[in-house]
């Protein structure tokens, strides 16, 4: 017992210990937002959009973090909001990925696309950037001139945005800067693309900024039908493979789940220690006729019936000796003797002689269990020895 408690004591102490520290490490920076890529529903730092998703929940819409593609969502009839801000964490889009998103986006759903980098998905989208990086790293915001860009603008007496960036499309501007539109809204099929070259209007620094939080309201109300707005996750390295290890791959952490294996490990080891000498297995005990016939004979006897348990041992002898001598079932002691004497000596005939009185008290009944159990050995040691082959 003791062997099995130390194994067993170091397994539960690694398990405990790892998933102790690795829970208390994730929850903490969870909280904190660090660590996170930029522009992510999760980071709560000034590029983050975790208060944007607080926000969007006290004004009763659910933020929903998307950590696959978007065309991989089971088609609804109530269009949907999705929120795609910088999408370049992973790298370049492929040309597949941009031309599944824009047929989601012609079944009818709403595309909001936030950034200063083009990617594959602008080209897609016939839409081309001209941005100031440089401009961009002041931060220092700048009113627009509204467009008449319908409901997305309700509401909105002032709409600040930072750097010099110019949204070039066919398209409806949602606004300007120097005269050139700083967001388009662009047609495909039955759905749309809003396109903002700005992405701080829709983190933490740009929703306190004069009117820019009806910006957001007022997609959500035009676009969120289901009572869900998306966030684009997927092109932010956080994929569907699960939160943790998702969160483990984009930080290639994945050597902290070694302790894990060397617990498993453990366990393995644990469960195979063996707790003394190997031994042989016992061997099964086979009954014979005795045993067999004794047990029959308490059965009967419960029953009234060793008269039968007689005759039944009787005939079963009477039949395998007939079959052996080569004569009839119902062939006289004398025959059976006569045919054995030419076989067997002298002694083995007097023992067959006795074997056949015992036959014949057996079939007449009124038999002691004693003398039925010994009767039934006597013909069990003589079938074995000369009738079994």
């Amino acid at each position: 017992m003791s062997r099995r408690f130390l194994p067993w004591l170091l397994v539960l102490l690694l398990f405990g210990g790892f998933f102790a520290v690795a829970g208390y490490v994730l929850v903490r920076r969870a909280e904190a937002g660090r660590e996170m890529p930029a522009y992510s529903v999760y980071a709560e730092d000034t590029d983050g959009l975790a208060e944007t998703a607080r926000l969007l929940w006290q004004l009763g819409w659910e933020p929903v973090a998307l950590t696959r593609p978007v065309q991989q969502l089971r088609p609804e009839p109530t269009p949907r909001l999705l929120l795609m801000i910088e999408p370049t964490a992973t790298g370049p889009m492929s040309h597949t990925a941009a031309r599944g998103i824009v047929r989601w986006v012609e079944d009818g759903n709403t595309l909001v696309l936030v950034g200063r980098h083009a990617t594959t998905l602008h080209e897609e989208l016939d839409v081309e950037l001209v941005t100031d990086l440089q401009e961009a790293k002041h931060g220092t915001a700048r009113a627009a001139a509204l467009a008449e860009a319908g409901g997305y603008t309700d509401g909105i007496a002032t709409l600040l945005v930072e750097g010099r960036d110019e949204v070039i499309a066919r398209g409806l501007p949602l606004w300007l800067l120097d005269d050139k539109p700083g967001a388009m809204l662009v047609r495909r099929g039955r759905g749309r693309v809003i396109i903002v070259a700005d992405p701080s209007v829709l983190t933490r620094r740009g929703l306190v900024r004069e009117d820019n939080v009806l910006l957001l309201y007022n997609l959500a109300r035009l676009h969120a039908r289901d009572g869900r707005v998306y966030f684009d996750e997927y092109h932010h390295g956080l994929h569907a493979g699960g939160g943790f290890w998702g969160y483990l791959r984009y930080h290639r952490q994945h050597w902290a789940l070694l302790p894990v294996l060397a617990a498993l490990a453990m366990a393995a080891w644990a469960a195979a220690v063996r707790l003394g000498p190997a031994v042989s297995p016992p061997q099964a005990r086979q009954d014979d006729a005795v045993d067999y016939a004794s047990a029959l004979a308490r059965i009967y006897e419960r029953a009234r019936l060793r008269r039968r348990m007689g005759e039944v041992l009787a005939r079963d002898f009477l039949t395998k000796l007939t079959r052996q001598l080569g004569l009839r079932r119902s062939a006289l002691p004398a025959e059976l003797l006569a045919a054995w004497r030419k076989r067997a000596p002298a002694s083995e005939v007097e023992r067959l002689a006795r074997l056949l009185r015992g036959a014949g008290e057996l079939r007449q009944g009124d038999v002691s269990n004693r003398h039925l159990l010994a009767w039934a050995q006597s013909f069990d040691q003589f079938i074995e020895q000369h009738l079994s082959t």
